[in-house]
């Protein structure tokens, strides 16, 4: 049988990595791994970091609809006149915005780590 050379054992690099000297690991590298990996987490899933913003604005939105609807049902119906009733529904919006403004801070406070920085930010600048 012809033992030919592999040509693994011909290229220089191996060459180089045979002449550096041997590194052992430290005896807390495993310790220090596992501890690493537990400290950083996981990153959530790209579909999970939108989740909030988009449940603000439909919450925004469903909210404003429902004011909406509110104003259109208080109106009388049995009123024969031409006249429309007007109701100021901007100040009904403002104090609803500050109640979702309020309860997506309170979130904030009790789940913290669920929130990026980016978005803790613009949730106490909002």
């Amino acid at each position: 049988m012809n033992h030919e050379q592999d040509p693994i054992d011909q290229d220089p690099v191996w060459d180089l990595l045979r002449q550096t000297p041997r590194k052992e690991a430290s005896p807390r590298f495993v310790d220090d791994v596992v501890r690493a990996a537990r400290l950083s987490g996981q990153e959530k899933p790209w579909w999970k970091r939108f989740a909030l913003p988009l449940s603000l604005g439909g919450l925004t939105t469903a909210a404003t609809a429902a004011i909406v609807a509110m104003a259109i049902m208080k109106q009388p119906t049995g009123v024969t006149s031409p006249e429309v009733v007007v109701t100021p529904a901007a100040e009904s919006l403002e104090v609803l915005d500050d109640i979702v403004r309020s309860e997506a801070l309170l979130v904030a406070a009790e789940y913290p780590s669920e929130f990026s920085d980016a978005e803790l930010v613009s949730l106490i600048v909002y």
